[in-house]
């Protein structure tokens, strides 16, 4: 039969599929659904002339070029599959306990897709994976080193529908809170911004940014910023790999396998999948101390560089160890650095550049401080009913003097005016400090902390309902 556009035989190819019965009319360019009474047409110009269009308020379907299906009245349009009659139909959207078969009225239902759009509507495309399982599969086969498990075992935490690193609107908001924390880094974070919007055009809506380098001074805040930044955008810490201890190039592309301690490398190993996650796409990995590349020393990992760097490249990237080649195009790599005079032009064009200020006086007192206080708190687990919420000008003042502005000593320096400032309060007789005297005056109590209730859920304690006994001899046995 012929349809007189692609949409109308796309959608007849879907109704024979699902065994949904219609009819077809050619001049008018629409489908009679039988079983339900409901009329399919594709655009305004289509609506038909004749006796079913009576019906038009409330049984007439506009599907779309893209797939997607609205009734008349702009609601969406389910398609659902009844599991009692085993049959596909249209209906509303409706509340799914409240759904039911229109052909049985059976309430066992199963969506097709959760949203108005026909999935697969413009064809199937091939399955998207890192590696080529079949070339993986037969490798394995012939596979005879003692290594062969832990091979197969990277193997296939590579395999399956492939995921992706993706950019919510709560990961947006935390990066651009990540200004406060780090007020040198404005333009990094308004880069990465802008290639948060890009992603919104990319097919799975996946995070990418071009490889970057931080480059500044120690104590500029480049590698804590890194991992802050890689915590919001995967969950965890990246994989970040420190190029000041001479690490080789089969660190990051694998080893051969026949060797004694032989090991994937690094690269495939931040896209293995996991309980939460199929093998990733696009994982970020940190390259800290690029400065500290050596191109001379044996098995430099210069030369992965110049293959992971580029797309086309990446695309067919070798891991030594399980042999076979891995779709890396999509890896996104941070590096920081002291400086770049040493750095290798090639590599250095193959990156973007920021250039990475030392934190003034102010931004320290305004910014730097309130996180460093804040990491101490947590990191030695101090009673914060006993110490400031926030640190005031004065303190941070005495703190900046102690450390003369440089951020790797704020941390001391936090503990020399700690001691300094301690001392024992008369009325509740508890150790306090770090309040200026005006605190004091006032009264430490309007500025202190407090204790947080934790978020994990209140439990009866366990013991509580261990039951007694005692025997003969008086001891008593407890029973969980």
């Amino acid at each position: 039969m012929e349809y007189k556009t692609d949409v109308q035989r796309r959608l007849a190819e879907i109704l024979d599929e699902l065994k949904i019965k219609a009819t077809y009319y050619n001049k008018d360019g629409i489908f009679s659904l039988e079983d339900s009474g409901y009329i399919i047409y594709e655009d305004d110009s289509l609506v038909p002339n004749s006796k079913t269009s009576e019906q038009a308020p409330i049984n007439m379907i506009r599907i779309y070029e893209d797939g997607t299906l609205k009734f008349i009245d702009n609601s969406e349009v389910t398609l659902k599959y009844c599991k009692t009659c085993q049959k596909f139909s249209f209906g509303r959207k409706v509340k799914r306990g409240e759904d039911y078969c229109p052909v049985c009225k059976g309430k066992s239902i199963k969506y097709l897709f959760n949203n108005s759009r026909i999935p697969g509507w413009f064809g199937k495309t091939t399955e998207e994976s890192l590696i080529d399982e079949h070339e993986a599969e037969m490798h394995l086969e012939h596979n005879t080193t003692d290594k062969k498990g832990d091979v197969q075992d990277a193997i296939e935490r590579l395999t399956g529908q492939v995921s992706y690193i993706v950019v919510t609107p709560e990961k947006k908001a935390q990066v651009i809170n990540l200004k406060k924390k780090y007020p040198n880094m404005g333009e990094v974070i308004d880069y990465l911004l802008q290639c948060f919007e890009a992603s919104e055009l990319r097919k799975h809506k996946e995070l990418g940014f071009r490889p970057f380098v931080l480059v500044g001074g120690p104590g500029c805040g480049k590698t804590s910023f890194v991992t802050d930044l890689c915590v919001i955008l995967l969950g965890k810490k990246a994989v970040k790999i420190d190029l000041g201890n001479d690490v080789p190039n089969f660190a990051i592309s694998g080893s051969n396998p026949e060797y004694t301690h032989a090991k994937h490398g690094l690269i495939i190993e931040s896209m293995f999948k996991n309980s939460e996650h199929g093998p990733l796409k696009n994982p970020v990995i940190h390259f800290d101390e690029l400065d500290k590349v050596h191109a001379k020393q044996n098995y430099s990992i210069e030369t992965v560089f110049y293959s992971i760097l580029e797309k086309n490249t990446a695309r067919r990237f070798y891991d030594n160890f399980i042999e076979l080649n891995v779709d890396a195009s999509g890896v996104n790599y941070i590096f920081t650095a002291n400086t770049l005079e040493n750095v290798p032009a090639p590599i250095i064009n193959r990156l973007k550049v920021f250039q990475i200020q030392n934190y003034t006086h102010e931004q320290m007192k305004e910014y730097v401080i309130d996180s460093f206080y804040q990491n101490w708190l947590e990191n030695n687990n101090m009673e914060k009913e006993f110490l400031p919420a926030v640190l005031s000008d004065d303190i941070k003042e005495e703190i900046l003097s102690e450390c003369n502005d440089d951020p790797r000593n704020v941390e001391d320096a936090i503990n020399l005016v700690f001691n300094r400032t301690m001392h024992t309060d008369d009325k509740t007789g508890h150790k306090i400090a770090l309040f200026s005297p005006r605190e004091y005056f006032i009264g430490w109590q309007n500025f202190r902390g407090k204790r947080e209730i934790s978020e994990t859920p209140w439990k009866l304690p366990k013991n509580f309902m261990s039951v007694t006994y005692q025997n003969i001899q008086n001891i008593e046995l407890f029973i969980d």
